[in-house]
């Protein structure tokens, strides 16, 4: 009934195990394509908000130029109206050179002019007759000044606004708004209106530009007229972007050019031709501030989607070890159901051993009795005495193995048990490696047959001897004992149900491949031949389990082996109790040197 029992759990438990495998690995593709979805809706939401800011910042720059294009319009509108006023007065007065009313004329109209630096009058002969500022500081001739040589040059030419010029007094650049002055039919000369590049920087300060942004008004030929942020060495000077001034930037033309470098950096320039005046205002944003939300935003979104790889990664790892648990679960598990089959063959073999060798001890001492003493008899009869012995002994270790031996089962103290019978494991380490003990004061009692308990110590020092290569030295065995905490239960598969004491033996030895590792528990398997008998890992296998408890085997080839025997725990004063039958076996996740 037992057996079916276990044969019923075995079954459960494989198809659980295939379960979890099945769903670890729907899970992890379901991780993956989750996280390649979000990838791409968030990669495609932060592409759309990148063509929506360029969009916004484009459409804020054509608002901003359109007005930086009524302004200066409406600035040079102005200037031009007075100078017609002005034009008129002249050829109606005929004033003489520096007339005082005319002077005063002259600085009237200056005051209506806020972005004119002053207004004269050139005569015919490229002389200044008459200025709001007159006696005027230079009075050299202007006859090589490009505002008054095309008036000479282009008799039909009525007004004009003439690129930068530097002033010959040293007060600066000024843009020269001109007028021809006709009196009599004859070419009297051109009224000018100095205007000040200045006044269109401090229209552009109120305009309170963010940081990147730059407006530049410039003249038709690309000459810098003015800008801000002020930067007077660029003032005069030529601009290189030809698709500002191609030929196909008519009057009137406005457009916005996005200079693109990379995912991240765009430069965009907007700009407008004014209808009437020769110039082109613009505005500039730098990649820094151009796209710097959305940068945020991609930096915000890059951690969120570090966030979600992290947790995706942590799931598929803990997935993993998952899967990885129940392969060595399932390998428990197999390894239980083998050594369960090889138990209850054994168990039986040994009980029917033992009744033939009743037998013949019987008849032994029939015989013993029936003939009278002889030297040669008595040898002889002695001589199967001792085999009787020995196969009762091999007899019990089989029965302890397939957990039907007796055991005489209560609470001992294991750092105690271990330091009285130190000389016992010493002797059996012999001289090929030194035994230490390593206990923790804290080790609680445990269950155990403590005979059984000292003879399983002995028998894994003798097997941590065995694996130690003579040709490196002196090898080292190590006892520990300790608690075993649920963290630790969880690591090495135990059942957390109860605390557990553990004991375990670490040797400095040649430890074993997994192709032992899967057969060291098993009865009669010895990696020694001749040697061995192959029962002393399985004498302690059934003992541990026996007592409800769990051993654990880690090795690396080439490296040493520890084993792990866990043995339930219990209070020092607790009454004895009858051992727990152990239904799973301990799970073998490395090894030693198999012996016995």
């Amino acid at each position: 009934m037992m057996t079916q029992c276990a044969d019923h759990c075995g079954k459960i438990a494989r198809m659980a195990i295939a379960e979890l495998r099945s769903d670890s690995r729907s899970t992890v593709g379901i991780a993956a394509l989750l996280w390649l979805l979000v990838s791409a809706l968030v990669f495609s939401l932060l592409l759309h908000e990148r063509r929506v800011q360029l969009a916004r910042a484009e459409g804020t720059a054509r608002a901003l130029t359109m007005l930086m294009q009524a302004h200066t319009e409406s600035a040079f509108d102005a200037v031009d109206l007075v100078l017609a006023g002005v034009v008129d007065a002249y050829a109606a007065l005929r004033p003489a050179a520096d007339d005082p009313r005319f002077r005063a004329l002259l600085r009237q109209r200056l005051a209506e002019l806020p972005s004119v630096r002053a207004i004269f009058i050139v005569g015919p002969d490229g002389r200044i007759r008459n200025g709001s500022d007159f006696p005027n500081p230079s009075s050299a001739p202007l006859t090589d000044r490009e505002y008054f040589r095309r008036y000479v040059d282009d008799p039909t030419l009525v007004h004009a606004i003439s690129p930068p010029v530097y002033s010959r007094a040293g007060l600066g650049w000024f843009n020269a708004a001109t007028r021809r002055i006709v009196v009599d039919g004859r070419f009297a000369g051109v009224a000018v209106a100095a205007v000040e590049p200045t006044h269109f920087e401090a229209l552009y300060r109120s305009m309170e530009l963010g940081p990147g942004q730059t407006i530049e008004l410039f003249y038709e030929d690309r000459t810098r007229v003015a800008r801000y942020p002020a930067d007077d060495s660029k003032i005069g000077r030529k601009a290189t972007r030809e698709e500002v001034f191609g030929t196909s930037a008519g009057n009137g033309a406005a457009a916005t050019i996005a200079a693109r470098d990379g995912l991240f950096h765009v430069r965009m320039t907007s700009y407008r031709r004014l209808g009437d005046a020769p110039f082109v205002v613009t505005l500039t944003q730098e990649p820094p501030s151009l796209l710097a939300a959305w940068r945020a935003e991609v930096f915000g979104a890059a951690l969120a989607m570090a966030a979600l790889t992290g947790l995706l990664i942590a799931l598929v790892v803990q997935l993993r070890r998952k899967r990885q648990m129940a392969a060595r679960v399932s390998q428990r598990i197999a390894q239980s159901e083998r050594i369960e089959a090889v138990g209850q063959l054994t168990g039986g073999i040994a009980h029917d051993f033992a009744n033939l060798l009743g037998i013949v001890r019987t008849n032994l001492a029939i015989i013993e009795r029936l003939h009278p003493p002889d030297v040669r008899v008595r040898k002889a009869l002695e001589t199967s005495e001792r085999a009787v012995a020995n196969a009762r002994r091999l007899i019990d270790q089989l029965l302890l193995f397939a957990r039907r031996g007796s055991l005489d089962v209560h609470p001992i103290d294991p750092n105690e048990a271990l330091q009285r019978h130190l000389d016992l494991l010493r002797q059996a380490a012999g001289r090929q490696a030194r035994v230490e003990l390593v206990l923790d004061e804290k080790t609680p009692w445990c269950l155990a047959d403590e005979s059984q308990f000292v003879a399983a110590m002995v028998n894994l020092v003798a097997n941590a001897r065995d694996a130690i290569d003579d040709s490196l030295g002196r090898g080292s065995i190590t006892v520990q004992t300790g608690r075993v905490s649920d963290a630790q239960a969880a690591e090495w598969g135990l059942d957390a149900v109860r605390p557990l004491v553990r004991v375990s033996v670490v040797d400095s030895g040649v430890g074993m491949d997994e192709k032992v590792l899967a057969h060291v528990f098993e009865p009669f398997f010895t990696t020694k031949g001749n040697e061995g008998t192959g029962l002393g890992l399985a004498q302690v296998y059934g003992f541990v389990n026996q007592l409800g408890g769990e051993v654990r085997i880690e090795s690396t080839l080439g490296q040493g082996s520890a084993v792990h025997l866990f043995f339930p725990a219990v209070q020092a004063d607790a009454a004895p109790v009858q051992p727990a039958v152990a239904t799973t076996p301990s799970e073998t996740s490395a090894s030693i040197s198999a012996s016995g």
